[in-house]
C-alpha cells in the first residue's frame, strides 16, 4: 500500500473546504501538491481573471466549467484601460450565468456590458461594475428581465443616463444594497420605489452638479459624499439607524435630517463647510473629522465618540474649552487625533471647568509650529481631556519644551490634585536605528536629567505618555 504524500494528509474533503477559501490565484499556486490539491482547484467555485495575459487559457478554464458544469459562485473578471479586449467575454459570462452564479465583478473598460442578460440569470445576488460601459435600453427595451434574486448593486464609475439607472433599479425592486459612486451621464439620481433597501451609498461629481432624490422608509444606513446640502432630498427615512456624510455645506440640512430620523444611532461626518449643530437624544455614536468642534445638544452620553480635529487658526482657553465640552459628552472616546500648525500664549485663567475632565483613551497630536514654545498650550491640552495614552509629533525644539514642561508638571504632582495625574506618567520617545529597524526609548522625567540625546536634528518625534 502506497503512503500519502505530506500535502495529502488532510481528507480530500477538507482540502477542497481550504481551497474554496483561498483565492483563485493562490489555489492554482497549490495545485502543484498533489493530485487531491489539483482537483480542488479545478472545482474551485471562485473565479478570478484581474488583467489575464492570456486570453486563450481564460477559454480554457472557462470551457472546463461549462464541460463538467462545475458551480460557480463568484466570477470576476477585470482588465484595465489599455488592455485589448477579447471576444469571448460575452461567452465567459454566459458560461458563470448558465453554472448558477452568484455574484458578478466586471470591470473592462472597453467593452459594453449587456447587463440586462446578466440580470436574467435567477441566481445572481450581487453584481458589481466598475470602469464600464453599458449596452444601451433600447437594445433590450421588448425583454426587461425582473431579477427578484439580486440583493446588491454597485456601480462605479460607469457611464448611464437617467432612463438606464431608472430601468434598472426597476427591475431589481427587492436590491437590499445600492452603491453608486462617481457614475457619469447623468444629473439626476432618483431611488424611490426599493422596497427592501437597507444601505445606500452614493458618491457624486462636483461637475455637472447631481441631484439626488430619495424616498426609503426601509433605509437603515446612508452614506452620501456630495458637494452641496440642496443637491441631497432626502423624502422618507424614518427608520435610518446610521448616518455618514462627507464635504457638504451643512446649513441647516443634517438638523432636519435628524428631525425625521427618530432611530438614528451613529453618525459620521467629514469635512463638511458651515457650524455643525446636532440636537438628538438618540444618537449613540458620533465620529468627526474636520475643522470646527461641533456643538451638540443631546438629552443622553454618548456611548462612543471618535474625533479628527484641524486647527489651523491661532489657539484661545474658549478653544479648549469647546473641546473638553465636546468630549465631555461620552462615557466612552477611543481615539482622538488633533492637528495644529501654530501656538500662541493661552491665558489659562480663562479656563473654566464646568463640566468634569473628560477620559480618552488615545490622543494622538501634530504639532507643526517651529518656535518651541508649548507650556501653557500642553496645560491647556491636558485640562481639556485626560488621555490614557498621548501620542505627540512634533519639531525637535517643540519636543524639548514639551518634556521640560512635562518635568515641571510632575515635579508639582505632590502639591495639586490636579498635577497629581502626572505623578504615574512615563514617557517614551521612538528611536529609529541604523536598520530601520524602531525601538521605544524611555524618557527619565526628573530635574536635571533631561539626556541632550533626546533632542537631535530629526524633524519628527513620537512621545508616548502611559498613565
Amino acid at each position: 500500500m502506497m503512503k500519502k504524500s505530506t500535502a495529502d494528509i488532510l481528507p480530500e474533503c477538507l482540502i477542497e473546504k481550504i481551497v474554496s477559501y483561498l483565492s483563485f490565484k493562490d489555489a492554482a499556486k497549490m495545485s502543484i501538491l498533489s493530485k487531491t490539491w489539483l482537483r480542488s482547484w479545478l472545482i474551485h467555485p471562485n473565479i478570478e481573471f484581474k488583467y489575464p495575459g492570456g486570453n486563450s487559457v481564460v477559454d480554457t478554464i472557462m470551457n472546463r466549467y461549462r464541460d463538467g458544469k462545475i458551480p460557480i459562485d463568484k466570477f470576476e473578471l477585470s482588465y484595465s484601460y489599455n488592455s485589448e479586449v477579447p471576444q469571448p467575454i460575452d461567452k465567459w459570462l454566459f458560461i458563470a450565468l448558465e453554472n448558477d452564479v452568484k455574484s458578478i465583478f466586471y470591470r473592462v473598460p472597453n467593452f459594453a456590458l449587456s447587463i440586462f442578460i446578466i440580470l436574467e440569470a435567477k441566481s445572481l445576488r450581487e453584481l458589481v461594475v466598475e470602469c464600464s460601459k453599458l449596452m444601451p435600453v433600447i437594445l433590450f427595451s421588448s425583454c426587461i428581465p425582473n431579477c427578484t434574486s439580486l440583493r446588491k448593486l454597485s456601480l462605479t464609475r460607469v457611464k448611464l443616463d437617467e432612463y438606464m439607472l431608472h430601468t434598472l433599479l426597476n427591475c431589481c425592486p427587492l436590491i437590499v444594497n445600492f452603491i453608486f459612486e462617481y457614475c457619469i451621464g447623468l444629473e439626476e439620481i432618483e431611488l424611490l420605489n426599493l422596497r427592501k433597501i437597507k444601505s445606500v451609498t452614493i458618491k457624486t461629481r462636483t461637475e455637472p452638479k447631481q441631484v439626488v432624490k430619495i424616498r426609503a422608509p426601509t433605509l437603515e444606513h446612508l452614506s452620501y459624499h456630495g458637494y452641496l446640502s440642496e443637491n441631497l432630498d432626502i423624502i422618507e427615512c424614518e427608520n435610518l439607524k446610521s448616518l455618514d456624510i462627507s464635504y457638504m455645506e451643512m446649513s441647516g440640512f443634517l438638523q432636519k435630517l435628524i428631525s425625521k430620523s427618530q432611530l438614528l444611532n451613529d453618525l459620521k461626518i467629514q469635512y463638511c463647510k458651515g457650524e455643525v449643530e446636532i440636537d438628538s437624544s438618540n444618537l449613540e455614536s458620533i465620529e468627526y473629522m474636520g475643522y470646527e468642534i461641533p456643538k451638540l445638544k443631546i438629552a443622553r452620553q454618548l456611548k462612543k465618540l471618535k474625533m479628527d480635529h484641524y486647527c489651523s487658526g491661532s489657539l484661545k482657553a474658549a478653544w479648549f474649552y469647546n473641546l473638553r465640552k465636546f468630549l465631555s459628552n461620552s462615557t466612552s472616546c477611543p481615539q482622538v487625533s488633533l492637528w495644529f500648525s501654530q501656538c500662541n500664549e493661552i491665558n489659562l485663567t480663562d479656563l473654566h471647568y464646568g463640566v468634569a475632565t473628560p477620559k480618552v483613551d488615545v490622543l494622538n497630536v501634530s504639532c507643526r509650529w517651529t518656535n518651541g514654545e508649548c507650556a501653557t498650550f500642553l496645560d491647556a491640552l491636558l485640562w481639556s481631556c485626560h488621555p490614557r495614552r498621548l501620542n505627540i509629533q512634533s519639531t525637535s525644539a517643540t519636543f524639548k519644551c514639551f518634556i521640560n514642561r512635562l518635568i515641571y508638571l510632575k515635579n508639582l504632582s505632590q502639591y495639586s490634585p490636579w498635577h497629581s495625574q502626572f505623578k504615574e506618567a512615563q514617557v517614551y520617545i521612538l528611536d529609529f536605528d541604523d536598520d530601520k529597524s524602531q525601538s521605544w526609548r524611555p524618557v527619565q522625567l526628573k530635574i536635571g536629567e533631561l539626556s541632550t540625546r533626546i533632542v537631535s536634528e530629526k524633524v519628527d518625534y513620537f512621545v508616548l505618555l502611559d498613565w
